[in-house]
């Protein structure tokens, strides 16, 4: 029997898939549009979210089989395959733009330009582990090292505690809805992470307080989050978006800490352990929709899945020449539509399929044992 996650695991793997997607650019950019309400960006974005993430949630105590390979079985090769198609495409850029982040993130560390073919050697590496590992060792990888990301978290608010304003945070609520809803409209490609619940259906040790514990974690999750938003704003104020990679700016705004004893270190090279296994978590999820694409009669469908998910993402990453900017204007401006369909559409089409599913083997069961009961 395949091993399958525990739900501590589970709770985990979603803790780092959202850190690792938000703490580095993405409260510098929504600044830029929202000045000192990117937190409420942040809100709207978490809550939205939060309701698709109960449909998932549901699905997991329905559904006793791998996903993909319940709707192969249920509505048919083809469906299953587009499906696994549009998913990939969407973690792929969700994979490419924590890339991208981790490059930027490096560069600004050392402050030295990073010559890419030494990144992409690297990171091609990493790729190829993760992308062949199964989504329960990662959960024990992270089980592993969860106090040195805790660390660095706990250890970057408080480095910057001191420097908090919260006159930066004013006025309060001066919020443009219509510029709120398309800026949270536009920057969804760094949200959605409630897609991992999906590729834990059938695959979730079903125990007690199972669903209760993956709605805490994501909750959790989404706090730590809009409190590191909110300190970042109340640090930085108006200059907020001048600072592209948040978590390294902010723990360098107390000079007496930096001077004597450079606890920010602490932070910068135990922050990247959270991104390394945010990316690779991202790969997998590719790797896992290519699988099923693949014949199941290839022996090497594993082989052939990492290399195809590892070459998809550095097409990318080298088609925008590990460039931010050409990246974000090409979602901004493109792929935050396709992914609004793919990210949030899909969910529901998914949940009145499998639903419809359900109760069409309920009214023959019920039809099965009328006639048993009449003979």
């Amino acid at each position: 029997m395949k091993q399958q996650l525990s739900t501590r695991q589970s709770c985990l793997i979603i803790f780092i898939a959202m850190i690792s997607t938000k703490l580095l650019s993405l409260n510098s950019i929504i600044s830029y549009d929202m000045d000192n309400n990117a937190w409420f960006v942040f809100l709207m974005s978490f809550l939205i979210d939060f309701m698709f993430s109960l449909i998932f949630i549901y699905l997991i105590k329905k559904v006793d089989k791998p996903i993909l390979e319940y709707i192969k079985e249920k509505f048919g090769i083809v469906l299953s395959t587009i499906l696994s198609i549009l998913i990939a495409i969407m973690f792929l850029m969700k994979t490419t733009q924590i890339m991208v982040d981790i490059y930027l993130f490096f560069v600004q560390l050392i402050y030295v330009e990073i010559n890419r073919v030494v990144f992409v050697i690297c990171f091609i590496v990493i790729l190829l582990y993760y992308s062949s590992r199964y989504m329960q060792s990662i959960g024990r990888t992270i089980e592993l090292l969860l106090f040195l990301i805790l660390f660095s978290l706990v250890l970057s608010i408080v480095i910057s505690f001191t420097q908090i304003k919260l006159d930066n945070l004013l006025p309060f609520l001066n919020i443009n809805v219509i510029r709120t809803a398309k800026t949270t409209f536009i920057h969804n490609v760094w949200f959605g992470d409630f897609w991992f619940l999906f590729f834990m259906i059938g695959n979730v040790k079903i125990e007690k307080n199972t669903t209760k514990k993956l709605v805490w974690s994501y909750v959790i999750s989404a706090l730590v989050i809009l409190i590191f938003t909110i300190i970042f704003t109340s640090v930085f104020g108006a200059t907020a978006s001048l600072h592209r990679v948040c978590v390294i700016d902010i723990t360098e705004v107390t000079p007496r800490l930096i001077n004597q004893a450079r606890f920010n270190w602490l932070v910068d090279f135990t922050f990247p352990i959270a991104l390394i296994i945010g990316l690779g978590l991202h790969a997998n999820c590719v790797s896992i929709c290519f699988k099923h694409v693949i014949n199941n009669k290839l022996k090497s469908k594993t082989t052939i899945a990492t290399i195809l998910t590892t070459a998809c993402v550095l097409a990318i990453c080298v088609m925008f020449r590990f460039t931010f900017t050409s990246f974000y204007m090409f979602i901004k401006n493109y792929f935050c539509y396709a992914n609004t369909i793919i990210q949030y559409v899909l969910p529901i089409i998914l949940l009145v399929m499998i639903e419809t599913n359900f109760s069409k083997n309920k009214q023959r069961r019920r039809l099965m044992y009328g006639k048993k009961n009449i003979a």
